[in-house]
């Protein structure tokens, strides 16, 4: 009998929905945001493929939105995860070499005595590459090279290059919960010498930071706009690049994600894909689903065999208590979908659903709650699942995955796994 074979042309297309899963609200009848909502589509993505239920991490395990996209990728996070710098650089473009310590950050308002009015500046938007400028221009400590560079909206990147330095230094930023509380004193979290130098090196540049931005001609625009002005770095998410194997070395597929934030396109960059944030696409609820869809189709046109969209929009809902702002970006993920399977085949091409975590509208953060899992493409084993929601995905045939399980189960269908043992 002649072996299977991938063929050409085989594609596998994976929408990846942030904070998607929910528990049932009295609001909705019991129902959760997915299951009321209407998503014909993805209830057909749900009906022609199989279906289970996944923890992103393990039971238990309350998922960060970057642990949980690497694990959706098939790589453990207990391995790999080296904190949310890297990712943020790796996300805006910035080649860090080993010994390199990044840092996530946000532009933030603080007062005189150092009190955080808002870590976001206000979710300042626009100016940021001025400010970001001015801070390369002005911030300078001896020995050590300080490079800072914008991300989406308030977020920036700030890298510590040079010697002796460690990622393991604490947190300057206080956290969602502590606004109004002073911006955290930098300390070492071991007893080596290069963690106490790095902290010292951090609180430094935070100091200088403030200095550079307080009087920028930005800010006082902003001040007397009667906005906020982003008058300081706030920083978190220390980290060293993490070491890897890309997805090509591991399955011989060229990989290519669509995102809308700079965090996922560095996850998807560690792992050796290529990928665009479109425009007008970023990780809002009133995200351009379409822009995204129209990229994923074109990156199948230019060849690459694995396509990863992300859409942040459910999170932002989930973490604001918003029902139906929730339900409203789901209609725009169902219409993304739609999209996608009327420009390609299901008989060459594999389209998964799935989520990094759960953020409930009635807690207003991520939980451990499993998320639901469709596949759809050739050869799938269907099920008798009809809708793609957290409990109808319960009954289905892929029963409980892990989030590592997935990539490796679609990759599998792909023929692109090589056999364990004789």
């Amino acid at each position: 009998m002649e072996r299977p074979g991938p063929g050409p042309g085989r594609k596998f297309v994976f929408v990846l929905c942030d904070g998607l899963g929910d528990r049932p609200l009295d609001v909705l009848g019991g129902r959760t945001p997915l299951e009321a909502a209407d998503t014909p589509n993805l209830d057909e993505v749900a009906r022609l493929g199989v279906n289970g239920i996944m923890d992103p991490i393990r039971p238990g395990v309350r998922p960060g939105t970057d642990v949980g996209t690497l694990a959706n990728l098939g790589y453990d996070p207990y391995r790999y995860y080296t904190g949310r710098g890297p990712i943020e650089a790796a996300g805006v473009g910035l080649e860090l070499r080993p010994g390199d310590v990044a840092l996530r950050g946000n532009f933030a308002t603080v007062s005189d005595d150092w009190i955080v009015v808002d870590r976001r500046a206000g979710r300042i938007r626009e100016g940021t590459s001025e400010l970001v400028r001015a801070l390369n221009e002005g911030v300078r400590v001896p020995g050590v090279e300080v490079l800072f560079r914008e991300a989406t909206e308030h977020r920036l990147v700030l890298v510590l290059r040079g010697e002796g330095l460690s990622d393991r230094v604490s947190d300057s930023d206080p956290g969602a919960t502590h606004e109004g509380e002073p911006v955290r004193r930098v300390e070492p979290l071991d007893g080596s010498p290069e963690a106490a130098r790095t902290a010292e090196v951090l609180n430094e540049v935070l100091r200088q930071a403030h200095e550079v931005l307080r009087d920028h001609p930005l800010n006082r625009e902003r001040e007397a706009r009667g906005l906020l002005p982003a008058n300081a770095v706030i920083t978190r998410g220390a980290g060293v690049v993490p070491d890897a194997p890309s997805l090509e070395s591991l399955y011989g597929v060229r990989g290519f994600c669509v995102a809308g934030e700079s965090t996922i396109i560095g996850i998807a960059r560690l792992v050796g894909m290529e990928g665009v944030i479109p425009p007008g696409a970023t990780g809002n609820v009133d995200t351009d689903v379409m822009a995204k869809a129209r990229a994923a189709l074109e990156a199948l046109e230019r060849g690459y065999d694995f396509v990863l969209v992300s859409v942040k929009g459910p999170d932002i809902a989930g973490h604001d208590g918003d029902v139906g702002g929730k339900m409203e970006i789901i209609r725009k993920i169902d219409a993304l979908v739609g999209r996608v399977l009327d420009e390609v085949s299901l008989d060459d091409t594999y389209i998964a659903l799935s989520a990094d975590h759960s953020t409930p509208c009635s807690v207003g953060d991520h939980t451990a709650d499993p998320v639901p899992v469709a596949i759809a493409g050739p050869g799938v084993r269907t099920d008798d699942v009809k809708e793609y929601g957290e409990r109808a995905a319960a009954r289905g045939g892929l029963c409980r995955i892990r989030g590592v399980d997935l990539v490796p189960i679609v990759m599998d269908l792909m023929f692109r796994t090589k056999k364990y043992g004789a």
